[in-house]
């Protein structure tokens, strides 16, 4: 059985065909994660024209649309309109700080 984990070896020996088991394909991806764990909808500061949309920790497909339309009003009218997404600037990290959120993780 490759790999050899101990999960792996314990699972063998409660369904013994799993020894033969062989892995075809993993995937992994990488759950972008801020200090806060709260998404970043911004331009870019210093960095006039260019905004980022990042950060929501596996939620991003779940909230893309709504991302989609805040940032289309951002880039077009120059503010969201939607809601207000001052607290998910990216400036917010430049003296430590960031939302509190007691219920996430």
């Amino acid at each position: 059985m490759a790999p050899h984990t101990p999960h792996f070896e314990a699972a063998a020996r409660r369904v013994p065909p799993l020894a033969e088991a062989r892995v075809m394909r993993a995937y992994a991806g990488v759950r972008d994660l801020t200090p806060d764990y709260h998404g970043i909808l911004s331009e870019a500061p210093g960095l006039a024209g260019f905004y980022v949309a990042c950060g929501f920790s596996g939620h991003g497909f779940m909230h893309a649309p709504a991302i989609g339309l805040l940032m289309a009003e951002l880039i077009l009218d120059g503010r969201a309109r939607s809601m207000d997404v001052a607290p998910m600037a990216l400036g917010r990290f430049a003296c430590g700080g960031g939302a509190v959120e007691a219920n996430i993780f």
